[in-house]
């Protein structure tokens, strides 16, 4: 007797697999926005420290691993850096107006001091270290 193409175990298969993809699908590009524009792009040498406005926080994408970066700015020179990702899972977080949030389980985070609003997520996010140099901001790696 002849074996048929696609066999009960395969088939059963298909389901999960479908349903895997849907999910890695879900975490595309959009999941990289944040809120309803996206971060900053700094370029190999870093970016205008005249681009990121004052007394507001901004989302740079500075590339390379770990790209996304809170840049809290006060006025002039004065500002701090925080890691664009959720301390609970590692998801690129999205900016909505003075929070940060986690599309992936709802974490919440203040957009000035990097504490959390609301979990799972129980760490603040951790300080990045930048340097203003000659007037363009640099991450410092």
């Amino acid at each position: 007797m002849e074996r048929p193409c696609l066999s009960r175990r395969h088939a059963l298969l298909i389901p999960a697999t479908a349903a895997g993809l849907g999910g890695l699908a879900a975490c595309g590009p959009e999941d990289e926005g944040f809120g309803t524009a996206e971060p900053l792009r700094a370029d190999d040498g870093g970016i205008p420290l005249e681009e990121i406005p004052e007394d507001a926080s901004t989302l740079v994408n500075f590339g390379g691993q770990q790209p996304f970066v809170l840049i809290v700015r006060g006025t002039g020179d004065d500002l701090t850096a925080y890691s664009g990702y959720c301390t609970h899972n590692g998801c690129a977080l999205r900016q909505h107006e003075a929070e940060l949030d986690c599309p992936c389980h709802g974490s919440r985070f203040d957009a000035e001091t990097g504490e959390v609003l609301l979990g799972p997520a129980t760490r603040q996010l951790p300080e990045v270290k930048v340097a203003i140099e000659d007037g363009t901001l640099r991450r410092v790696r």
